[in-house]
């Protein structure tokens, strides 16, 4: 069974389900959306697609479950090659054979399991597939799992940063005090994540 939550970011609902999809290249980066939120936050994700071999195409279309104490339990979906260097020329670069042929194992792997993940495929950094013929093959292949997915869109590593610093510079000019603290806020969220993850900070 297939659940849509339109334009809600899932980042925030991780631990309100047994497992996360998210869908990846084979080329172990995670460097845009909410694969960078991820490889950010929960490091032992990032260190588990390092164990793969990279550019491996015999990855495409296979799934690894990656876990930690008390920790969100994620599954990485091999859905597409690489990166799209020229979406002028071809915006669609999803394998939806790879999509398919994921979640048929994720609804072996996963049965009778609550599930989430974004819209694999959908999002610029995953796939910039047809939204439809997702949903086609989320609906045919995962009926032993409750799945919600969340379709909205996922903002860039820059976008989000420059959206925090206007939002910034807007209370710099309304208050200084709360300003301070929204970038005091924004440096100890960084620095943890740079504890966590021991390589980035944003």
């Amino acid at each position: 069974m297939v659940k849509i939550i339109k334009d809600v970011d899932i980042y925030d609902h991780f631990n309100e389900y047994d497992v996360i999809l998210i869908g990846t290249n084979l080329y172990c980066t995670m460097s845009q959306g909410v694969q960078l939120k991820v490889m950010l936050n929960y490091p032992y994700v990032f260190n588990k697609n390092l164990e793969t071999k990279y550019g491996d195409k015999d990855k495409l279309g296979t799934i690894i479950e990656c876990t930690s104490d008390n920790e969100p339990t994620f599954c990485l979906c091999f859905i597409t090659e690489g990166y799209n260097f020229r979406p002028d020329k071809q915006k669609d670069y999803l394998s939806y054979e790879a999509l398919e042929n994921a979640l048929k194992l994720v609804n072996i792997k996963y049965k009778g399991k609550n599930i989430a993940c974004p819209l694999l495929g959908s999002s610029r950094f995953d796939g910039n597939g047809d939204k439809d013929k997702i949903l086609d093959i989320f609906n045919n292949c995962l009926k032993d799992v409750k799945c919600t997915v969340f379709d909205y869109f996922q903002k860039s590593r820059d976008e989000e940063t420059l959206e925090v610093m206007r939002k910034e510079l807007e209370m710099r000019d309304k208050d200084k005090e709360e300003y301070s603290r929204m970038v005091k806020e924004r440096k100890r969220k960084a620095e943890e994540r740079f504890r966590k993850n021991g390589h980035r900070r944003y």
